[in-house]
């Protein structure tokens, strides 16, 4: 559950689609604001190299360290964007100190007929706009962030007008990097995997900055424009020219001449931009949202219903977008003066909002989780993945499709039909929706070694196996078989790592002839779709080991963490208090369907009924009771007498069709299912039975809901921190939001802590466990910040 989730709209109603022609490139010159032009002149451009610029004759002379410029005989000038000193290209004070006068000077020469911008990175074209140096103007202030917005727009409106110029797009062409390409008059897009387009500013708490709010509803129209903005998608080639957004796409090795193809005919005039009216049906609604304040409140009124029941409101910035964007559609403000000017205004207003200050820090933290802190790793080319169920499978998937090899071993032919089964289907549906070739798909799972212990060659392609990943039963004795039979089949180097959830590393590396090699690797299901891993040394891992565990996990598009071997190690850990008070506040509230009500609120996309329900109850509780003993009165809340009474009802979750809750079944089809009764989910009688005999009814608001449960989970983390089980505060708040999806828009436990003020935060436990108990107890370690004034961050 990707924090992305929580600010997604889902359009309603028919998809509308085949939208046709938006605007002729001299449609968009006459929006093109002569007022924002002047105030070019507010860039940090240093004067004296802008009035060289200005006086140089050569061409080569206009290139700077980061733009060169090439001039082919045809008058097309080829702007290679290059900026130093960064793996990526990025918008920031140098593409604003130097591409400007670049681009002035190519217009002001006769021999420039039209222009190329080109990357000379690899994989990227502008990954979009500096945070972090965005993020340092923020604490100058609304008006410095908005100047930075009203400049960008002041550049590309410029770029919009003059000579003819072509972006050749190849890799990522985001945020600031896709407003840019707006504004070039032609698009080219590789057909690389790796070239996506898109506006994911929302996922930072802010809105397209650089005029995307105008210019896109003005090309592909406000239906089309919506999901882009308020989804944050990114769009591969050949669905971004279905969009509208790109003109064309071919191969990456023909990217360079395709784009001088296109501005040679747009120069001399041979190359239409078939850009015109909408058509048809969406022309139609298009025109009733722009001339009709009924329609247009329609469509925008149930827009934002969408958009809070997604968020619950949390997150401003989709609100601000729909809000802009209705305004400019309204007055017919697209890309005019006023229609700028409001944008500016709403991209300062969300930059200093403290939603968008968590969400720019989640960016931080993903970031940071991609570099490997650990020196020296080993080289891996070659896996096995023991047990091809739900996990092994999963990670199987996850590792072909990053190159690896993978055998994947299972007990029976049976057993090893359902991953891959699984496993193909995955990657057929991903053809199905166009996000794979059939070729690359068919390569993909050729990765795919499939092997049962009834193999007798099975040993032959282990010992090509650089590292192995266990994910069988969770039982102490299997994982020693599993163990023993790996170091007696497979290489001596071979790095064993145990997917186990719950069993001490340590205690499945005492028979290992070789336990410096044993290393814990705990995957979030579905392995497909959750970012977050665990990796766990015991005290005997070697450096060597834990560094290519890292890095594994890296390669097979991870969020990695190097966490403690303890009990629940991090996740898990801070997770069994949080059931704990969920299970005390169950059976206190008149209705247990209030605490997720309230949970979700908080800012969690599920509650921690549901969850419970998800996981399984059963592996739930026996979480409880693995850490009972570790945490002592830190896990003293709930009444285990009660727990005992659910799991004998046969509460075991919603796959076992008995869990917390009792869920709608699928609804009747055609003229029954027009007239059927809205189903609902209510709790599941049976559980509540249960539960009768150990009620202490009471009633709490969902403030109240919302400080305890959420208490639980912060707390421990700061007892994490405290006692070595996680690195660093980075860690335990990416953990948290990847793992559990603790409210992305906080920044995770340690900044949500920094955001309410510690001392207030030591005040508000210190009230809870004089209320409800000492499992409220502060962790030591916010007594002593609180004391000293300190913050994590």
């Amino acid at each position: 559950r990707s924090f992305s989730s929580n600010i997604m709209l889902r359009r309603s109603g028919p998809a509308l689609r085949n939208a046709t022609r938006a605007l002729s490139r001299a449609a968009l010159r006459q929006y093109t604001r002569p007022a924002l032009a002047s105030r070019v002149s507010a860039f940090p451009i240093r004067q004296n190299q802008f009035a060289g610029i200005r006086a140089m004759s050569s061409l080569a002379d206009i290139s700077t360290e980061s733009y060169k410029v090439e001039l082919k005989p045809s008058g097309v000038a080829i702007v290679r964007m290059d900026l130093a000193n960064s793996p990526v290209n990025l918008i920031g004070d140098t593409f604003m100190n130097e591409l400007p006068p670049v681009v002035r000077a190519l217009e002001a020469n006769s021999s420039v007929k039209s222009i190329v911008f080109i990357s000379a990175k690899k994989g990227n074209f502008i990954a979009g706009a500096d945070i972090q140096a965005f993020t340092d103007k923020a604490k100058e202030g609304k008006d410095a962030v908005k100047e930075i917005s009203a400049q960008l727009q002041a550049f590309l409106n410029e770029l919009e007008g003059g000579k003819p110029k072509v972006a050749a797009i190849d890799g990522s062409c985001l945020g600031g990097g896709a407003e840019f390409a707006l504004a070039c008059h032609y698009r080219v897009a590789s057909e690389s995997p790796g070239t996506v387009m898109g506006f994911p500013e929302v996922m930072l708490g802010i809105l397209p900055g650089g005029g995307g709010t105008n210019r896109l509803p003005k090309l592909i129209g406000v239906q089309n424009a919506l999901p882009f903005l308020l989804q944050g998608a990114q769009k591969k080639a050949k669905q971004a020219k279905s969009s509208k957004i790109v003109d064309a796409t071919c191969d990456v090795n023909q990217l360079e001449t395709a784009a001088v193809m296109a501005a040679e005919g747009l120069a001399a005039g041979t190359l239409k931009v078939k850009r015109g009216e909408f058509k048809g049906m969406y022309k139609m609604i298009e025109d009733a949202i722009v001339n009709y304040s009924f329609a247009r409140d329609y469509v925008f009124k149930t827009a934002t219903q969408q958009v809070m029941k997604a968020s619950g409101g949390l997150y401003p910035a989709p609100l601000k977008i729909l809000e802009i964007v209705k305004k400019n559609a309204g007055g017919k403000k697209f890309c005019t003066t006023a229609g700028y000017d409001l944008e500016a205004d709403g991209f300062a207003d969300l930059a200093l909002t403290p939603e968008s200050a968590g969400l720019k820090a989640v960016f931080f933290g993903q970031t940071a989780l991609k570099k490997n802190p650990f020196k020296n790793p080993k080289p891996v080319k070659q896996i096995g993945v023991l047990g091809a169920g739900l996990m092994g499978a999963g990670i199987a998937e996850v590792s072909i499709n990053k190159g690896l090899i993978v055998a994947l071993k299972d007990l029976n032919p049976k057993g090893l039909q359902v991953g891959e089964k699984n496993i193909a289907a995955s990657f057929d549906k991903k053809v199905k929706k166009k996000k794979m070739s059939v070729f690359d798909a068919n390569v993909t799972k050729s990765r795919l070694i499939g092997l049962t212990n009834e193999d007798a060659f099975w040993p032959k392609h282990f010992k090509n196996c650089d590292v192995v990943i266990e994910a069988v039963f969770e039982d102490l004795g299997v994982k020693h078989k599993v163990v023993t039979e790996m170091e007696a089949n497979c290489r001596e180097d071979v790095i064993i790592a145990t997917n186990t959830s719950s069993l001490p590393v340590a205690s499945i590396a005492s028979v290992a002839k070789r336990p410096e090699n044993i290393v814990g690797m705990h995957y979030f299901s579905p392995v497909t779709a959750m970012q977050l891993l665990e990796v766990i040394p015991h005290e005997g891992t070697s450096d060597e080991v834990t560094a290519t565990a890292v890095q594994l996990g890296l390669k097979q598009g991870k969020l990695p963490i190097v966490v403690k071997d303890v009990p629940g190690f991090f996740v898990n850990r801070c997770l069994g208090p949080y059931i704990d008070e969920s299970m005390v506040l169950a059976m206190e509230v008149e209705n247990y369907l209030q605490l997720d009500k309230a949970i979700k609120a908080f800012g969690f996309p599920i509650g921690p009924m549901a969850l419970a329900d998800e996981v399984g109850v059963e592996v739930a509780f026996h979480l409880h009771e693995n850490l009972r003993s570790d945490l002592q009165e830190r896990m003293s809340g709930a009444n285990i007498a009660g727990m005992e009474a659910i799991k004998g009802a046969g509460i075991k979750g919603k796959r076992f069709g008995s869990g917390f809750l009792s869920y709608p079944g699928k609804a009747p089809g055609g003229i029954t299912g027009m007239f059927a009764a809205k189903q609902s989910i209510k709790p599941n009688p049976v559980a509540v039975n249960a539960m009768k005999p150990f009620m202490k009814p009471a009633k709490y608001d969902d403030e109240e809901i919302q400080a305890r449960i959420s208490a639980r989970f912060v707390n421990e983390a700061a007892f994490c921190l405290q006692d070595g089980v996680i690195r660093n505060a980075v860690d335990g708040d990416m953990a948290s939001i990847f793992g559990v999806g603790f409210p992305p828009f906080t920044g995770g436990p340690f900044r949500y802590m920094d955001r309410v003020g510690i001392q207030k935060y030591v005040d508000n436990l210190n009230r809870l466990a004089d209320k409800y108990g000492p499992r409220f107890k502060p962790a030591p370690i916010l007594v002593d910040m609180a004391a000293s004034g300190k913050k994590f961050y």
